[in-house]
């Protein structure tokens, strides 16, 4: 990837969590007990142990975070976050948690590959994947954006920019916070905590 095309690329990448932000923002001055019902919604995703679809967790809190198993940094803090925000919960709380971690790299992660990765980190948190078209749809309604980058010289040969956000939906499926990458565990664990208590 050239030069020009890299730096269009972040600033892209900087708009759209620039755009995420001001939503954020407007959202937490005027609060409303609705959540965001316009973003997000059901799928059907493949783990390892065979299909995955939100409404399957209907009636747990749920955590969704979009990234891919060759991620060097992003994605296994995130995921290490919400590990260790799930492990302040007590166990009758954990159970009612849920993690999933969708991939952005169907090529690479199969369902088996995304869920070892996912509960690596904690077995609340299952990995799936899908076709490249079923990836983007889902990304599409979750706002998130990402891009193959051709890695030169590297054994990886490429990564995969990323928006990095997740979202923490209640029991009913509907996303009411969308938690930053520089947030610590123990603020997203009292946000699971909150959406437990209704």
């Amino acid at each position: 990837m050239t030069r020009p095309l890299r730096i269009a690329l972040f600033v892209s990448l900087a708009l759209v969590s620039t755009g995420l932000g001001v939503w954020m923002g407007k959202q937490a001055s005027t609060p409303a007990p609705t959540g965001y019902p316009d973003l997000g919604g059901d799928f059907s995703l493949q783990s390892a142990a065979g299909p995955v679809s939100l409404t399957d967790y209907r009636g747990q809190v749920v955590a969704i975070y979009f990234g891919y198993t060759h991620c060097p940094d992003i994605c296994p803090t995130s995921l290490a976050a919400l590990a260790q925000a799930i492990g302040q919960l007590d166990p009758a709380q954990q159970a009612e948690v849920q993690g999933i971690f969708i991939t952005v790299d169907p090529e690479r992660d199969t369902p088996e590959r995304a869920t070892a990765y996912g509960q690596a980190f904690h077995p609340r948190i299952t990995g799936v994947s899908g076709t490249p078209e079923a990836i983007a749809e889902v990304a599409k309604r979750y706002f998130v954006l990402h891009e193959k980058v051709p890695l030169e010289d590297s054994a990886m040969g490429y990564a995969v920019d990323h928006s990095s956000i997740m979202y923490l939906l209640d029991r009913r499926g509907v996303v009411q916070h969308l938690v930053r990458h520089s947030d610590a565990p123990g603020e997203l664990a009292q946000h699971l905590k909150d959406l437990l208590a209704i």
